[in-house]
């Protein structure tokens, strides 16, 4: 037979598991944006925690086709999330030619020095970025 503590240790324990899975991971959109030091729009790839790939291929790119501020989802797993600016050279037109890597592919690729930031929950909605040339 169950006895009582079994009982009231198994409830807990579904209690418990059904807390965690309907918690989830809270999320917060930011409004991203990227200038030089003379107040003029950079077009930036905008990573989050070091994904280069999820941001290419989310097209996370500010300051191309009217994106000004870029609408950018950061889920906090941690207190703290870390967003990369780093600038996207561009042709002619103006859309990008090469969506770089990583910072030092983004430094070799332009005339700008990449930044970042940490970020948390409770941060205001507005980031802006600004770029130093090298």
């Amino acid at each position: 037979m169950n006895s009582p503590t079994r009982s009231v240790r198994s409830v807990l324990l579904a209690a418990c598991a059904f807390a965690t899975a309907c918690s989830g991971v809270p999320t917060r959109t930011f409004q991203i944006d990227a200038i030089d030091v003379e107040d003029q729009p950079v077009p930036c790839i905008v990573v989050v925690d070091g994904d280069w790939a999820q941001a290419a291929e989310r097209g996370q790119v500010v300051n191309i086709d009217g994106k000004r501020p870029l609408a950018v989802t950061v889920a906090f797993p941690r207190p703290e999330a870390n967003i990369i600016v780093a600038a996207v050279p561009v042709d002619a037109a103006g859309k990008p030619e090469k969506l770089p890597k990583s910072r030092e592919e983004s430094r070799a690729l332009t005339e700008f020095l990449s930044d970042y930031r940490d970020v948390r929950l409770t941060d205001p909605d507005r980031t802006l970025f600004i770029l130093r040339r090298k």
